[in-house]
């Protein structure tokens, strides 16, 4: 008997699950209706498995009541099932300690007592027959190890005092059992998933489904013959001797018993995904089309809509500073609601200006009351890991921690716990409010929930709290009453420079990046207006998507007292109140051949994407006069030719007869743009053309100077950036593909290649046969070279015209 058992397992693995064996397995599946519910169930298995995987025989430790989840409620299906457990566990119990076949004992309890159950109650039925039995076995091991009377003489019986005297030879094997039964486990709850397959949302006749309709048979026919093959071991260790308890061939047995059934898991569990993925699918598109329909439907209120957009659990999807101070919902019921949704890369100096709006409009009591809320969003959509969730984006612990320290330090809503986002919202928030990454935007609904502005951010830019209630159709108001005036230009700013334009001063405003043209152009200009004996403001405003250069010339200038400067924030600001003009413009339909204000905030964006400098001049809201760096240089040189139209025109007029004969109709003009503006025609500010697209790709990384500002020759780029900042830009037509950018070494100091003939296919590429890291061929200290394509060989060899600009205090830049 002991030979037979002994080999009883080696058995298990001779039947193969071929084509004839899984037509008898399909056969013996006659369901008549019979149903429980599994979970519950499975739930006591589970249990009983942990309680049951103890590291030593000898030092488990009943773990007191308290410290064990109680399974029992929602069980009570057991008390119909009780016998169909019982005998289920008999049959294995008398057939494994006899001399019977594993194949064979599988397909008597397939065809007997689990035949008329569905394919995952025959799982969980069988995997509580062995459940039970081994329980028993544990249960009695556990009493007699705190001497119990009642289970020392059952253990005496079933020869356990023998068997726990080898405990170190008996842990493989329970190693291996553990191993089986958390795969075992792992498959079962699989094939549930299956059966709980929502059918509105996936036909029977899906291929995937289908495919794994299919292969549910076998996956249920190794779960029952993998338990016989535990149970057959169980038993080995109460009827065999000390050859069988010392034996390794059970382990490794179990050990390719858990392999194949991992492997099966594995194949189920690639097509439940796929299956759940189709499902996601089909439910995100029904909420999307719910979502659309409820924004076009009036409501008397916001609430039905608020629960699409934030569904939670516990209607608190909102937090304020902290995850512990969570919010009902209900604060938002009926009132007008701004949405500011943003990725997680927003910038400080984004939120410092939005905070101080939100503070203004609450502290001053606006009407009507509106609430701000954050609504994050993340790049990577992950698909709902439970058929019966909305699907949802999930963060990883990093972006996690950042989301919480950006609103810890907001003074408005979040909403958060994140995944908690329906992912039919955020495809709504791309597609329908058109927000792309980096760049935010400002959703403005009213208090029945209806769309008042698709993106107020423009406008709160330009017109700070004035913009308010951030309406569309205040922002259309807005406009009408708008001209291009200096007022407009400055906004609010800067006081001190508006009251200057009010009282008939002059100003001027200049900026660039070059302190070489920056220290030129000011001393020319304070030395015209002392023989002009004219008094004039001037203020730097720096240069379009501001950068460490920037930060340095505002030290600079006010050290040696150049002119007086703005911080960087406001030269941010500056910049970005002119580019939300262009844009909220542009979102009008308005067009650069008809209206002046857009031509005349182009033509500002093109200065301040100049490194060189530039300059507007100005006395009173409207007589504005501004010219490029280059020409202004020029301008001052030849002051001797317009001085005298001062005093009879002004020097405003002055200023403007004198730049007439330095224009020329030749002109270069570049408006850098993110690459995530809306953007995409733009009319020349010049000759009005429609602007050619190139794609920019650029890097700087700026570093500390170590050159004094005094040294002659120091190196000077056409940008007007020291040598010490590398900075690479290369620009390219925008058919050219994207990983084509030429480079130059970074200590070389500032290169700018610009292709500009254009091959046969209509795609523009740089000379095959200029390296890239050779545009640059002058020493770093000896300046910095702008490169430029200017004509290709039919062997496209091309010609590289070049232009060394070098810097000698105090010569002219």
């Amino acid at each position: 008997m002991a030979r037979n058992l002994l080999k009883y397992g080696s058995r298990l693995f001779t039947s193969s699950d071929d084509s004839g064996v899984m037509k008898h397995v399909e056969e013996s599946h006659k369901p008549d209706g019979r149903s429980f519910d599994v979970k519950p169930v499975l739930a006591v298995v589970e249990q009983i498995f942990d309680l049951t995987a103890p590291a030593s025989i000898t030092t488990r430790i009943v773990p007191a009541a308290e410290d064990v989840t109680d399974v029992s409620t929602g069980v009570d299906a057991l008390d119909s099932l009780g016998c169909t457990i019982h005998k289920i566990a008999c049959e294995i119990t008398c057939r494994c300690s006899g001399n019977g076949d594993g194949h064979e004992t599988t397909m008597v309890l397939l065809k007997g007592p689990l035949s008329h159950y569905e394919w995952d109650a025959k799982a969980v039925l069988v995997l509580a027959a062995f459940a039970m039995t081994y329980g028993e076995f544990w249960l009695t091991s556990q009493l007699h190890a705190v001497n119990n009377p009642l289970a020392k003489s059952v253990a005496v019986l079933k020869q356990l005092p023998e068997l726990l005297e080898h405990v170190d030879a008996l842990k493989p094997r329970f190693d291996a059992l553990n191993n089986l039964f958390a795969e075992l486990l792992a498959l079962t709850r699989c094939i549930i998933e299956f059966s709980e397959m929502p059918k509105d949302y996936i036909s029977m006749d899906t291929p995937t489904l289908k495919i794994a309709q299919a292969y549910i048979p076998t996956a249920v026919y190794w779960i029952v013959k993998s338990v016989i093959t535990s149970s057959s071991q169980v038993i080995g260790l109460i009827c065999m001797g000390h050859e069988y308890l010392t034996s390794a061939s059970e382990a490794w047995e179990l050990s390719n018993l858990a392999h194949k059934v991992k492997n099966i898991h594995d194949h189920l569990r690639n097509l439940l995904k796929k299956c759940l993925d189709l499902i996601d699918e089909k439910r995100q598109e029904e909420s999307y089309h719910l979502l659309d329909r409820t924004f076009q439907t009036p409501h008397l209120d916001n609430m039905r809509l608020l629960r699409l957009m934030f569904p939670s659990q516990d209607d608190c999807p909102l937090i304020l500073r902290h995850p512990s101070k969570k919010v009902n919902i209900d604060v938002l019921h009926r009132k007008m609601l701004v949405l500011l949704i943003s990725d997680l890369q927003i910038k400080q100096e984004e939120l410092s200006f939005l905070e101080k709006i939100y503070g203004d409009t609450h502290s001053h009591g606006y009407v009507p009351a509106y609430e701000l809320v954050w609504v994050p969003i993340v790049d990577h959509v992950v698909p709902q890991s439970s058929i019966t969730k909305p699907g949802a984006i999930k963060l990883t612990s990093d972006e996690d921690k950042v989301l919480l320290a950006l609103a810890a330090k907001m003074p408005w809503y979040t909403t958060y716990p994140h995944p908690h986002h329906n992912s039919a919202f955020i495809r709504y928030i791309k597609k329908e409010w058109h927000f792309i990454k980096n760049k935010p935007i400002l959703v403005v609904l009213d208090a029945q929930g209806k769309l008042a502005n698709r993106n107020a951010l423009y406008m709160v830019y330009i017109w700070a709290t004035v913009a308010f209630p951030f309406y569309s159709s205040r922002e259309e108001t807005l406009w009408k009453a708008e001209t291009w005036k200096f007022e407009l230009v400055v906004g609010y700013l800067d006081n001190k420079l508006s009251r200057s334009i009010s009282e008939g001063k002059l100003v001027c405003l200049y900026g660039g990046e070059s302190i070489d043209w920056i220290r030129y152009f000011t001393k020319e200009m304070e030395k015209i207006m002392k023989a002009a004996s004219i008094n004039v403001e001037m203020v730097y405003v720096g240069k379009n998507h501001p950068n460490i250069p920037v930060n340095k010339n505002i030290e600079t200038i006010k050290k040696e007292k150049l002119s007086r400067t703005w911080d960087f924030d406001t030269i941010w600001l500056f910049w970005t109140r002119l580019e939300s003009m262009m844009h909220s413009k542009m979102q009008s339909d308005r067009s650069t051949e008809t209206d002046q204000i857009l031509q005349e905030v182009i033509t500002l964006l093109t200065y301040g994407n100049s490194n060189y400098g530039w300059a507007m001049v100005s006395k009173g809201s409207l007589e504005m006069v501004k010219a490029e760096g280059k020409v202004l240089i020029n301008l001052l040189d030849n002051f001797d030719s317009w001085k005298d139209k001062i005093g009879t025109d002004g020097f405003g007029k002055a200023f403007q007869s004198g730049l007439v004969p330095l224009q020329s109709a030749d002109h270069c003009v570049r408006l850098v743009l993110p690459s995530t503006s809306p953007v995409h025609k733009v009319s020349c500010p010049e000759c009005r053309k429609i602007m050619e697209r190139y794609l920019l790709f650029q890097c700087c990384d700026t570093q500390d100077d170590s050159s004094g500002p005094e040294e002659d020759a120091a190196a000077t780029a056409v940008a007007g950036v020291p040598t010490a900042a590398a900075t690479q830009v290369a620009t390219l037509p925008s058919t050219v593909p994207a990983q084509v950018v030429a480079a130059s070494p970074p200590s070389a100091g500032v290169v700018t290649a610009q292709a500009t003939a254009a091959s046969p296919a209509g795609a523009a590429t740089l000379p095959s046969t200029v390296p890239a890291q050779a545009t640059v061929v002058s020493p770093p200290s000896a300046g910095v070279v702008a490169a430029q394509a200017t004509d290709a060989s039919p062997a496209g060899a091309g010609q590289f015209v070049v232009d060394l600009f070098a810097k000698s205090q105090p010569r002219r830049p």
